[in-house]
């Protein structure tokens, strides 16, 4: 929007101000609640669910927007020694239009994860997959400017991340550069690039035989490149798709155990008419550990490959409710025989939206 349109006064059947709130519950199934490579475990769990948003449109050069989303999942079976998965995050941004299509993008985020993750790509532990409490703060400083059809933006971030012992905090941030180009029906095509540097509060270098090396601090630099091509194929939006091909690559400030390389390809198919919404996405990944060894004296360095699959589909009964259903799929393989796991998960719920 251009400043002389800031300009204009507000016309009355028109609000600034925009809220939301969704309330979900289901239950479902994980065949698989600890990732475990050798004796999976399964159990039924129930899950609720909590969105909130507000939202200024843009006026007098400044918007802003406020996103929070919460889920708590608790297992029915006891005995597998774990009971409750939750994760949540909230992301503010504040924007200032200055005019001549520049934009100023603030943004403070907060997450927390309370839940079973694989942190083999980025930490020394005796096992890679644990129930990980974490919380995370980071805050970003960025410019935009648009010249129609093309953007650029740059940015800084830094952020804090405190998690459960074994596992160590960290401070993190580093900056990131995008552009882009808008065509079509509201589709876009994107490349990005991040750098980010990770500084330890108490972990080790460690020799690529992972023997611990005394008196130093472990420190990462993440270097990340990302296109984004979304497409909507019809002007009405029903059908889209969106494609990420990604390349990241991680050095520590050591020999290099903790050394790697990811490239990842996402697809998701999007579909939407009336009532309905269906989505599917795939997403396949492969790690090269350039000094990791399978095991002591070994010449062969650790891989993995990951294949993650979600399937969601909708129903929209009235302007408040909803139904959905859902079904996740996590897949591992990797030349160690303790890193391949496979877990799947089924949930189905219902959502009032007011």
């Amino acid at each position: 929007m251009t400043r002389a349109a800031d300009k204009l006064e507000l016309p009355p059947a028109l609000s600034l101000w925009h809220e939301s709130a969704t309330l979900r519950a289901g239950v479902g199934y994980k065949d698989n609640v600890t990732l475990s490579a050798s004796e999976p475990r399964g159990s039924a769990f129930e899950q609720a669910g909590l969105d909130l948003m507000v939202f200024r449109l843009p006026w007098n050069d400044w918007q802003f927007s406020f996103f929070s989303s919460a889920n708590d999942a608790r297992y029915f079976d006891q005995t597998i020694g774990i009971d409750t998965e939750q994760n949540a995050a909230a992301s503010t941004q504040f924007t200032w239009l200055p005019g001549r299509n520049w934009k100023s993008l603030t943004t403070l985020q907060y997450t927390y994860m309370n839940q079973v993750l694989d942190v083999l790509t980025t930490l020394r532990v005796a096992s890679t997959r644990q129930q990980v409490l974490w919380h995370a703060v980071t805050a970003r400083q960025g410019w935009r400017k648009d010249f129609a059809p093309y953007w650029i933006e740059a940015s800084f971030g830094a952020g804090r991340n405190l998690l459960n012992f074994p596992l160590d905090d960290f401070w993190q941030g580093g900056p990131q550069l995008a552009v882009g180009r808008s065509y079509g029906y509201g589709s876009e095509v994107s490349l990005t690039y991040q750098a980010q540097r990770s500084f330890f509060d108490t972990y080790k270098q460690a020799q690529v035989d992972g023997s611990l090396l005394p008196d130093t601090s472990l420190e990462f630099t993440v270097q990340n490149a990302e296109i984004n091509w979304q497409h909507q194929w019809d002007a009405r939006r029903r059908w889209r798709t969106t494609t990420r091909l990604s390349f990241e690559m991680n050095q520590d400030n050591g020999p290099g155990y903790f050394d790697y390389r990811l490239y990842r390809l996402t697809e998701q198919l999007r579909y939407s008419r009336g009532t309905w919404m269906l989505s599917a996405q795939a997403s396949l990944g492969h790690y090269d550990f350039l000094h990791r060894a399978i095991a002591v004296g070994s010449p062969e360095t650790t891989s993995r490959t990951t294949v993650l699959l979600n399937v969601r589909g909708e129903k929209k009964l009235s302007q408040h409710w909803k139904v959905y259903a859902t079904y996740d799929h996590e897949h591992s393989l990797s030349n160690l025989e303790s890193e391949r796991y496979s877990a799947n998960v089924a949930l189905a719920g219902v959502e009032f939206s007011f």
